[in-house]
């Protein structure tokens, strides 16, 4: 049996491997993290229209660490 954790951005249970996240949210932050890569300037906003991923849960991942708030863009952290 393996270690679960509950996903600290949709509260779903998840096996722990090596992510920090379900396969879900780590498929949420790689389009978020590919779109912040290419277009750095792009708004929260503009992001969420993009990608169909709530404004909300991208400042999730802000607030767990993987992305940093300025000024209504997002910056790569990890």
């Amino acid at each position: 049996m393996g270690n679960y954790r509950i996903c600290n951005f949709c509260g779903n249970l998840y096996e722990v491997k090596i992510k920090s996240m379900c396969s879900s949210c780590e498929k949420m932050y790689i389009k978020i993290r590919s779109i912040v890569e290419e277009f750095p300037d792009t708004i929260v906003l503009e992001i969420s229209n993009q990608t169909g991923i709530s404004v909300s849960r991208i400042l999730s991942f802000a607030e767990n660490g993987y992305f940093r708030l300025k000024e209504g863009t997002i910056e790569i952290i990890k």
